[in-house]
């Protein structure tokens, strides 16, 4: 019975906390370049692309964000001079910011769930396409730096995690875990 109570109790609480703090900026959007580090056993020298989101307060220290992304990888190989890879990611989730005596830093870390799509395409005249979705998850925290009272410059390290799986034997199979670095311009309103 005490968790049955507990258990009702403490939505009504937790949303009593958030509104009784009052957020300093409502909201946020951002752009950013992103690198994925190389497959963990695959040749290859990562990804580059691009990153763009928005988050909205819910309390102070909590922000519910929004996070999407893209990458493109052209393969090197003998076989294959023209494969290509693009991943996109669309990520959802809580964004903690970590209290600091610093006005001009903002620390944060967050924890992202979605799903990413990837897409094999061969540009050498043999048709071969291939194509995944799968569920991903982003673990990782950043810096945010204050430029004027509403520009601010993020970098941000992940962890980001996928279940990619291809059927076809020509295509390599995709990594499932990268190392993420995100570096861009918040706006912060």
């Amino acid at each position: 019975m005490l968790r049955k109570v507990l258990f009702c109790c403490f939505p009504v609480l937790f949303a009593a906390l958030a509104w009784s703090e009052t957020p300093s900026f409502k909201g946020e959007v951002y752009g950013a370049y992103s690198y994925t580090s190389p497959n963990f056993h695959d040749e290859g020298s990562g990804e580059n692309g691009w990153n763009a989101g928005a988050a909205v307060n819910a309390t102070r220290w909590i922000s519910l964000k929004a996070d999407f992304a893209q990458y493109r990888y052209t393969y090197t190989r003998l076989c294959c001079p023209h494969d290509h890879s693009t991943t996109t990611t669309y990520l959802f989730g809580p964004q903690f910011s970590v209290p600091s005596t610093v006005p001009w830093i903002r620390p944060f870390v967050q924890l992202l769930i979605g799903r990413a799509h990837i897409d094999y395409a061969n540009l050498a005249g043999t048709p071969s396409y291939n194509q995944t979705t799968s569920v991903a998850l982003d673990l990782g925290g950043g810096l945010d730096l204050r430029l004027s009272h509403h520009f601010w410059l993020r970098g941000e390290a992940d962890y980001l995690h996928n279940h990619f799986t291809i059927n076809d034997s020509q295509v390599p199979r995709p990594p499932t875990s990268h190392a993420r670095v995100v570096t861009g311009i918040v706006f912060r309103f």
